[in-house]
């Protein structure tokens, strides 16, 4: 006769329980994976009628940012697995542009972080040959404090406070960079306040995107022509 006949009972459920639980789990995560691969084929064929009607060129597949030349842009440094999707590139209103969603992926382990967010590049062509200095322009964060009593502070305006409180602009030729972010520029970057706007510039190229924010594909014309808005303010020469 066995002694714990109720043991021998709790071993055989919570067996029986693990059998059905592994093809359970199996199920819902490739149910997950089968949800996600819908929703990326949905929105790349969205993205692909969006670049008809922009009469621009689409690129479906994936590669790396720096096919593209955007190795000199401060995102485009950021973390590892960097992979550009969804392209569209061509020509808008006079000036060469790339749409595109942009991932990378930061931390390691269980502390990994995935970085998502649609971003417009576009190539500037000066009527002198004159090239973008670098610069940063992105929303300032409470620990940028800290850098700025390190003596790493970045460019203010006097005149313009909210944009300086704002904004961290940092840039290796600082007068020409206070060139480029006249008034106009300024007051359509404070405008945003729901989610700040992100700036880097280098050579000839202009890049600009709000930080982990995919565009839906419903909005990208208008984001575009915001974007484009936004270059047109700019001195660039």
């Amino acid at each position: 006769m066995k002694l714990f006949p109720k043991l021998d009972l709790i071993t055989s459920s919570s067996a029986s329980m693990e059998a059905w639980a592994i093809p359970i789990f199996v199920c819902f995560f490739g149910f997950i994976f089968y949800i996600g691969r819908l929703q990326a084929k949905k929105r790349t064929e969205a993205m692909r009628a969006i670049a008809e009607s922009l009469e621009m060129e689409f690129v479906a597949e994936k590669c790396d940012p720096n096919t593209l030349g955007l190795d000199g842009i401060d995102l485009f440094k950021k973390g590892r697995s960097r992979q550009v999707l969804n392209l569209i590139k061509g020509t808008f209103e006079d000036t060469n542009a790339f749409i595109f969603d942009y991932h990378y992926v930061t931390g390691g382990g269980k502390n990994s972080s995935h970085h998502s967010q649609t971003v417009i590049a576009y190539e500037i062509c000066s009527k002198d040959g004159s090239q973008l200095p670098q610069f940063t322009c992105k929303p300032e964060r409470f620990y940028h404090r800290f850098a700025d009593m390190f003596g790493f502070e970045d460019i203010d305006f006097e005149q313009y406070p909210e944009f300086s409180k704002a904004y961290r602009l940092k840039g290796e030729n600082e007068d020409s960079v206070r060139k480029i972010f006249n008034e106009t520029v300024i007051r359509q970057l404070e405008a945003e306040s729901e989610q700040r706007w992100n700036v880097d510039g280098s050579g000839e190229l202009l890049v600009i995107h709000k930080n982990d924010r995919i565009i839906k594909p419903e909005d990208c014309p208008q984001f575009l022509l915001d974007c484009t808005t936004l270059l047109n303010a700019m001195t660039l020469s």
